[in-house]
């Protein structure tokens, strides 16, 4: 890999980054992985190393203080372990990416909670700030927050990506085949985890009947992915509208119907 290379896939580890503090849906594996494939010049070994990690991590997501494994590390090292050891998408190639991958993920999670722990001396800095009225020493904050933002892993993985080359291969010829092979089975394996942790999520209560109305329309029906993303799409609409008007009444029915109406001050409360 040349430096070039290291260097791309590193500044685009740190704009992911931000992903932190915005949606956190840039850090999917389906979004992250194919550019890393763009930049090595192997765009189907990264679109298949992604599709399998995307769907391992599929139920993963940050909650409350959970800080969840590096999925934006753990799939850009996991692609170009695939691709530059020159074992592509095969079955060696998939379970080398899957082992990188998620070994990655887990150390950067550690080094992420460390990071949030280091960003906490910031606040008073800014609060002192803030009173005195500094807009400039603030902007400076921002700024020095960017950065680190940035670094937290572009740094590690310029430093994985440019130097692992070989240290990979000295690993998978240590590594035996047969740990290779279980490797490659827990890689399809762990698809089903990831959609049972996702099923677990969503269906509750009343959305059983939409993943039995999906089953039918690919099972039987044969439909595509895309048919069944309108239909899908149409009835989540639908059952959007249909919860809103239950809100809206709900809402009616709590306000008082006749007597004094209660007017809500908040800084005083209720006042009659």
């Amino acid at each position: 890999m040349s430096l070039v290379q290291a260097l791309l896939i590193a500044a685009w580890a740190g704009y992911c980054s931000y992903d932190d503090v915005a949606p956190q849906m840039l850090r999917r594996p389906l979004l992250v992985g194919p550019l890393v494939g763009l930049i090595l010049g192997d765009m189907t070994t990264a679109l298949i190393i992604s599709a399998t990690l995307e769907l391992m991590w599929m139920g993963l997501g940050n909650m409350a203080g959970y800080q969840t494994p590096d999925m934006i590390v753990g799939t850009i090292l996991g692609v170009t372990v695939s691709i530059t050891s020159g074992t592509g998408a095969s079955p060696e190639g998939i379970a080398a990416g899957v082992a990188a991958a998620t070994t990655v993920a887990i150390l950067v999670q550690q080094l992420l909670v460390m990071t949030r722990v280091l960003k906490q001396f910031f606040e008073p800095w800014a609060n002192r700030l803030a009173k005195e009225g500094d807009l400039d020493g603030m902007m400076k904050i921002n700024l020095v927050a960017l950065v680190i933002q940035f670094l937290l892993r572009a740094v590690p993985t310029f430093i994985v990506v440019y130097f692992q080359a070989g240290v990979v291969d000295r690993i998978l010829n240590v590594v035996p085949d047969n740990v290779l092979g279980g490797l490659g089975i827990a890689s399809a394996i762990l698809p089903a985890v990831g959609l049972s942790i996702l099923m677990t999520l969503m269906m509750k209560g009343i959305l059983w009947p939409f993943l039995l109305l999906g089953f039918v329309l690919s099972g039987y029906l044969e439909l595509g992915i895309l048919p069944i993303t309108l239909i899908s799409l149409s009835f989540a609409i639908i059952y959007s509208f249909i919860m809103e008007i239950i809100d809206r009444q709900n809402d009616m029915a709590s306000v008082p119907t006749g007597g004094a109406v209660q007017n809500i001050d908040e800084d005083e409360g209720y006042d009659l």
